[in-house]
């Protein structure tokens, strides 16, 4: 059987609805200047994500979508994939859907704000934020701990849940293997707290597509043989 490492209790598993810090009064000054709004260094902070918000549904839909992706992914995308996206956000979560993983994070922030700016044109944001409670099975675990990885939390996830899980279909040679690159782009945010270097216990708290964890729902310990990676 496989060694445990880890003891792992899920705190909370919800649903929200944007990621703290993602969108700030700097983003929303910016865009406004992206969009070449006029007086926006007068705009009171308060204001800003209003006036942004106001300042897009101006534009016809697909020019809006156009314009956000510029704003938030630069030349990772292309003109006329920008353009292609504009329809697309309309109809489908691309956080979740589009073909390249390292895009979701981004395409998710993109995504909060059209839907604040046009509620009935773009799917509602919704993610998970995950919230664990490690504590190592044994001192060779504990160290990990100190700073805990993508990799090895996505391995930790996949542990939570059956062999079926879209993780384990799509990634099963980088989980069981000693890279796992792709694990940057699954957690999309974290942060460990109350790391207590006694006993090695953190608490994490993990922003991610449901796409990934959706199959944690109902759980709440479990044992993990998880790894980061060499």
């Amino acid at each position: 059987m496989p060694k445990t490492n880890y003891s792992v209790e899920i705190l909370q598993l919800k649903a929200v609805q944007e990621i703290p810090g993602a969108w700030t009064t700097h983003h929303f000054r910016e865009l406004l200047k992206h969009l070449e709004y006029e007086g926006v260094e007068e705009i009171a902070e308060n204001e800003l994500k209003e006036m942004a918000c106001m300042a897009l549904s101006d534009f016809e839909k697909e020019e809006a979508v156009e314009k956000v992706l510029e704003f938030r992914l630069g030349d990772k995308l292309k003109s006329g994939q920008r353009k292609n996206l504009g329809n697309e956000m309309q109809e489908d979560p691309l956080w979740v859907e589009y073909s390249d993983i390292a895009l979701h994070e981004e395409l998710f922030h993109v995504g909060c704000i059209l839907f604040w700016s046009f509620p009935r044109n773009f799917p509602a944001p919704d993610i998970a934020k995950v919230v664990l409670k490690i504590t190592p099975a044994n001192p060779e675990s504990k160290s990990d701990l100190s700073r805990p990885t993508a990799a090895l939390l996505c391995r930790i996830l996949n542990d939570g849940m059956d062999e079926n899980t879209i993780m384990n279909r799509l990634f099963d040679e980088s989980l069981e293997g000693n890279a796992f690159p792709e694990a940057e782009h699954i957690i999309w945010q974290m942060e460990a707290s109350g790391y207590d270097p006694e006993s090695g216990t953190v608490t994490v708290t993990l922003y991610t597509s449901w796409n990934w964890v959706e199959d944690l729902k109902g759980v709440q310990k479990f044992e993990s043989s998880a790894y980061p990676d060499a």
